[in-house]
């Protein structure tokens, strides 16, 4: 009985959708839906001329209108610096080492001035002391045997295999001499050239090492900022460019010129070398000192300046600013005008237009919001 009526429901539905409707029907509904279009078409027309006669004549309707800000272009010499991170370094800045020993007498203190040779530390050699008296010694009596050897080879007297072997004995103790009156120096440690002692790091009976420093010595008269700059501006950084130097913890500035610019790229980062010599007279100097260098790389006499946000770049990659053309009060048309990009430095673009006359430094154009602008839009200038 069950299976009859699932058959018998079936055999209903099947029925049901099956049927189809009256042709006459379809026609008679896409007339219909063909005169409501219309009719909307038509009424769309009309409720946007009511609205422009209304935004016209009364007064009390307010647009709702986009709103934006003005940038000036400006017009006038446009600069581009390569900002890079320097450091201060003195030509001479040596920090000293001894050969080894116990430290015996420091005759400077931190802050002395001294002079090339002076004698900073004196270190405990009487090992080398002891050494060279019996150096001296051998010397002596090398020298005493090639002289008489000397005398008697003059004389035709003896063989030239002796005279030659005394004189080499003597010259083997001489170069031995030497070696050691060179130790006890470089034992001690001295000034390698006028300047300041800037720090004594060690104390009377300390032992030193060769690889440990005893003292540095600094001199001032003569300092350069060194930076490294990256390879892709090799082309365009020059000798002799203009450089502004800061230092951001001193709050001081100076300009300079670019001293030096190297010929070799560190092959770890992909820089080069550049060098800015400081002028005389700045005291503030001290080796290792940061400071910001900006490196004038780009120079247009002439150039029309708008900030860099408001040069936007459509789907095919061309670039374009919206011009202000001013209308009524604080409400303007947005003109579209087609840009090509220059150089662009600290949030400003230089540009040029790709239709020649179309901007001018006594122009406007959309700053913020022109993201939400289109060609011929009417906004509403906030900052008029």
């Amino acid at each position: 009985m069950k299976n009859l009526i699932l058959y018998a429901t079936t055999a209903v539905l099947l029925a049901a959708c099956g049927a189809s409707v009256p042709e006459g029907n379809i026609g008679r509904k896409r007339a219909e839906l063909d005169s409501l279009k219309t009719a909307y078409k038509e009424l769309g027309v009309k409720v946007k001329e009511a609205e422009e006669w209304l935004i016209a004549n009364d007064s009390t309707v307010v647009r709702n209108l986009a709103a934006v800000t003005a940038a000036p272009v400006t017009a006038g010499p446009f600069i581009h610096y390569v900002d890079v991170h320097g450091r201060v370094r003195s030509d001479k800045a040596a920090d000293l080492y001894s050969g080894g020993g116990r430290v015996r007498k420091i005759l400077v203190s931190a802050g002395d001035r001294v002079r090339a040779g002076q004698l900073l530390i004196s270190m405990d050699n009487d090992l080398v002391a002891k050494q060279m008296a019996q150096a001296e010694a051998g010397y002596e009596l090398a020298r005493t045997a090639f002289e008489k050897q000397q005398t008697l080879w003059n004389q035709q007297i003896g063989s030239e295999m002796q005279f030659l072997q005394a004189k080499s004995q003597k010259e083997q103790a001489e170069a031995g001499l030497a070696a050691l009156r060179e130790q006890q120096r470089l034992t001690n440690i001295t000034a390698p050239f006028d300047g300041t002692v800037d720090e004594v790091m060690v104390r009377v009976g300390d032992m030193t090492t060769p690889m440990q420093a005893a003292a540095r010595v600094v001199d001032l008269s003569a300092v350069q900022l060194e930076a490294d700059v990256p390879e892709s501006y090799l082309r365009t950084i020059a000798k002799n460019a203009p450089v502004k130097v800061s230092f951001p913890s001193l709050d001081e500035t100076f300009d300079a010129k670019l001293d030096h610019v190297g010929e070799f790229i560190d092959p770890s980062n992909r820089t080069f070398k550049i060098a800015v010599r400081v002028p005389k007279g700045e005291g503030y100097m001290r080796p290792n000192l940061l400071s910001d260098i900006s490196i004038e790389d780009l120079r247009i006499d002439s150039a029309l300046t708008v900030p860099s946000r408001a040069v936007l770049q459509d789907v095919k990659g061309d670039n374009y600013v919206f011009v202000i053309d001013r209308t009524t009060g604080d409400e303007a048309k947005a003109r579209k005008v087609m840009v090509k990009r220059v150089s662009e430095y600290k949030g400003m673009m230089s540009i040029t237009p790709i239709t020649a006359g179309e901007l001018s430094g006594t122009q406007h154009i959309v700053d913020e919001g022109a993201k939400n602008v289109t060609d011929g839009l009417t906004v509403r200038v906030a900052n008029n």
